[in-house]
């Protein structure tokens, strides 16, 4: 066996490490995706042509478009205000607040102005 095979072969548990110890979400969806241009690659090397298609249309590029989706839509915090509640600038200060405190967590502040009709 050629050393570039083991070579290529030994890139599938790295990055699935490289996957489990990922905080970032974006992040594990490109890991993911070297996951499985790596797997295509390697079931082509070992002569499995369809196998290798398979894995790159639908194990990589379908399921990291509908993980991107999923991770877009479900990281963010919708943060609904009385549109004369604050003042602008104690609103810019309560959401740098707020965006700062929920960065860690690799979370986007979308802000939904509510018209009160008192």
């Amino acid at each position: 066996m050629d050393s570039w095979i083991i070579a290529v072969t030994a890139l599938l548990p790295l990055t699935a490490l490289m996957l489990v110890f990922q905080d970032n979400p974006y992040h594990a969806l490109v890991i993911r995706g070297i996951i499985g241009a790596v797997a295509a690659l390697l079931y082509a090397i070992l002569g499995a042509a369809d196998v290798a298609l398979t894995e790159a249309l639908v194990g990589t590029m379908l399921s990291i478009m509908l993980y991107a989706v999923a991770v877009r839509s479900s990281l963010v915090l919708r943060l609904g205000i009385l549109a004369s509640a604050l003042s602008t600038d104690s609103l810019d200060h309560l959401l740098e607040t707020i965006r700062a405190a929920v960065a860690p967590y690799h979370l986007r502040v979308e802000l939904i102005n509510y018209l009160s009709h008192l």
